[in-house]
C-alpha cells in the first residue's frame, strides 16, 4: 500500500503540481480512505519527500545505465535529452517553484541531489569530452556544470520565460544546443551535428 500511495502521489504531484494535490485526492484516487494514507505517512510533507526520494532513486539507474552503454559523451549526450524529454513530459512547469515555496526540506534532498551528485556527473562527462578533444581545453569545467545544472533549472522558473509559446522540453532542448556549441571543437562539431541531424 505504501508503494501505492507513492506511485499515485508522483503522478498527481506531477501532473497536477504539489500545491493542489490534497490527501483527500490522492485517497480518492487510490479508492481508499485518507486513513489508510494516515497508517503509512503522517502528513504530505512526508508524502512529498518519500516521492522525491524515490525519483532521485530511479533518475540515477537511467543516467548510470547510460553510462554504461555510451562511451562517447556526445552520443551520450543525445540519449540523456531523450530521458529529459520523457521526464519534463510528465512534469507540471510549477512543480519545482511549489517544492521550493510549500516543502523546503524535500527542494534541499533535491537541490543535494543536483549540487553533488549531478554535478559529478557533469562534470566528468566535460571532462572526458576535453580528454577526446570534442570540448574545448580552456574552459573550466566546474563553472561549466554549475552553468548546465542551472539551466535545467531555469525552464522551471516562471519569471524566466513568462510567455513561453514553447514547451519546458523544446525551450530546454534550445538551450543546451546553445551551450553545446558553446563548448564544441572542431572535431567535437563535426559528431555534434552528424548526431544531430540523426535525431
Amino acid at each position: 500500500m505504501k508503494t501505492r500511495i507513492i506511485e499515485k502521489g508522483t503522478q498527481l504531484f506531477f501532473r497536477f503540481g504539489v500545491k493542489n494535490v490534497t490527501m483527500d485526492s490522492i485517497a480518492t484516487e487510490l479508492g481508499i480512505s485518507k486513513k489508510t494514507i494516515y497508517q503509512h505517512f503522517p502528513d504530505k510533507d512526508s508524502i512529498v519527500q518519500q516521492v522525491m526520494e524515490t525519483f532521485i532513486v530511479e533518475d540515477k539507474k537511467k543516467w548510470e545505465a547510460l553510462e554504461l552503454r555510451y562511451t562517447n559523451v556526445i552520443e551520450k549526450m543525445f540519449a540523456s535529452m531523450e530521458i529529459l524529454k520523457e521526464t519534463l513530459s510528465e512534469i507540471n512547469p510549477h512543480l519545482l517553484f511549489e517544492i521550493q515555496k510549500y516543502f523546503p526540506k524535500t527542494f534541499e534532498t533535491f537541490e543535494q541531489y543536483k549540487q553533488v551528485w549531478a554535478f559529478g556527473k557533469m562534470k566528468s562527462d566535460f571532462q572526458n569530452g576535453i580528454k577526446y578533444g570534442y570540448f574545448r581545453s580552456d574552459v573550466d569545467v566546474d563553472l561549466l556544470a554549475h552553468l548546465r545544472i542551472a539551466e535545467i533549472d531555469l525552464v522551471f522558473n516562471p519569471a524566466f520565460y513568462p510567455q513561453n509559446k514553447l514547451s519546458i522540453f523544446e525551450t530546454q532542448s534550445i538551450l543546451t544546443d546553445m551551450f553545446m556549441r558553446g563548448i564544441l571543437t572542431e572535431k567535437g562539431l563535426v559528431l555534434y551535428n552528424s548526431y544531430q541531424n540523426k535525431n
